[in-house]
């Protein structure tokens, strides 16, 4: 050892074994070391610190490390996809995470007007056993559009690669020069007028294309190609009193016909949610396996995984909940069945969807209209069309027997 280098000294971390890697944070950089054969999780350890050391390429776990070798002992242990679009560094984290927690950020000028001025959003995703900061879920959308139709307007939602596994607060540019590794495309109403309205035709089912990589055009462009993973699609009457989303996912390679996918997995939600109910209850959405001859039949199994919209722990979030329309979840894997990496990411594109359709709608549990107070108790889904209960309370106006002082020439003399 130089004179010029320096000693640290390293905690094991949690689940870390002897002789496996680990990144270390040395003076904001982040380094790789062995933990020695006698080291056990919790004990203590030195290490030489390099003159200049360089900064890590792959994804960080809380001091574990999303390696190459995990990535592809993940892959290698886990079902295959049978046709595989996506990155290595993606599958491997896919196929390494058990459950992911996703934030949308709150958006200022979004709050203060109340949503008159709706700005994109963007998610941070997070692998829930470890905390890293894994991906992050940004919309492109027109902004006209935006405001105008929200929350059924045309979106593009790009999956960004976070590279070092730290929490990001990122800016917008510089979330745009993040790897895109799958994107996801949501046609709106645009072409589809009666999106979020009763389902009666094909035209009126909401749905998506996620493809693996930078998108191929505009957003709400649902053309499929040879890139194409998986696509969403509602069954007849929308599920009628059950939210529902079918997944189909990619079974042969080179086709870019809804002949080349086939049924994955259906997404089954809460008949009631939203409103005043979201302040103290979760909504939990099903995911079930699907055959051919259940695409419009009720499942509700949750053999393959859930989704939850998790209700405000605390005063902050009670505020972000009633005030703003950003939205915590967590998304679980059942263990043992499985899943493909490509299949969990049509799951999160799902709850991605599911976001749009039923919560970004939601004025939250009460807002004003003129000189009325609307109290929204929950939410009610019916054969496409989400519908509030409503307590509506006519506020008290100035003069006039409307609770104000009385105009001058009402006052007898």
């Amino acid at each position: 050892m130089t004179s010029t280098q320096q000693l640290m000294q390293v905690q094991v971390p949690p689940g870390a074994a002897p002789g496996s890697m680990i990144m270390v944070n040395a003076g904001g950089q982040m380094i790789q070391v062995q933990v020695p054969p006698d080291a056990a999780p919790g004990s203590m350890f030195q290490i030489a610190l390099p003159a200049a050391p360089v900064a890590a390429a792959v994804p960080v776990v809380q001091g574990v490390a999303f390696t190459p070798e995990m990535q592809q002992t993940a892959l290698s242990a886990g079902a295959q996809d049978q046709v595989p679009l996506l990155d290595p560094t993606t599958m491997g984290i896919l196929a390494a995470t058990n459950s992911f927690k996703i934030h949308q950020r709150v958006k200022f000028w979004e709050a203060i007007s109340r949503g008159c001025c709706e700005q994109s959003n963007t998610y941070d995703i997070f692998d829930t056993a470890t905390g890293a900061h894994v991906f992050i879920a940004q919309e492109e959308s027109e902004d006209c559009l935006r405001c105008c139709c929200a929350p059924h307007h045309s979106v593009q939602v790009k999956f960004k690669l976070v590279n070092n596994g730290e929490r990001q607060w990122s800016t917008r540019g510089a979330i745009e020069a993040m790897p895109t590794v799958m994107t996801l495309n949501r046609e709106g109403c645009c072409a589809k007028p009666c999106l979020g309205c009763w389902i009666c035709t094909d035209s009126c089912k909401d749905g998506f294309i996620l493809d693996a990589g930078e998108p191929f055009g505009a957003p709400g462009d649902v053309t499929m190609s040879d890139r194409t993973i998986a696509y969403a699609s509602q069954p007849a009457c929308g599920g009628w009193f059950t939210p529902t989303i079918n997944l189909f996912t990619r079974s042969s390679a080179g086709s870019e016909k809804e002949s080349a996918f086939q049924p994955t997995a259906k997404v089954e939600g809460p008949c009631i949610f939203g409103g005043c109910s979201e302040l103290c209850c979760n909504s939990e959405f099903m995911i079930s396996g699907m055959k051919e001859g259940q695409i419009d039949s009720a499942i509700k199994t949750g053999d393959l995984a859930t989704i939850i919209k998790e209700k405000p722990k605390g005063f902050c979030e009670c505020g972000r909940e009633m005030f703003t329309d950003s939205d915590h979840f967590t998304v679980n894997f059942k263990q043992g069945v499985g899943l493909t990496p490509q299949q969990k990411a049509s799951f999160m594109g799902s709850l991605i969807l599911a976001d749009y359709m039923f919560f970004e709608g939601d004025h939250g549990p009460c807002h004003v209209e003129g000189t009325k107070l609307f109290i929204t108790l929950f939410e009610y889904y019916c054969c496409g069309c989400v519908c509030p209960c409503n307590i509506v309370i006519e506020m008290n106006q100035s003069g006039g027997g409307g609770g104000g002082p009385p105009e001058t020439q009402t006052i007898e003399r």
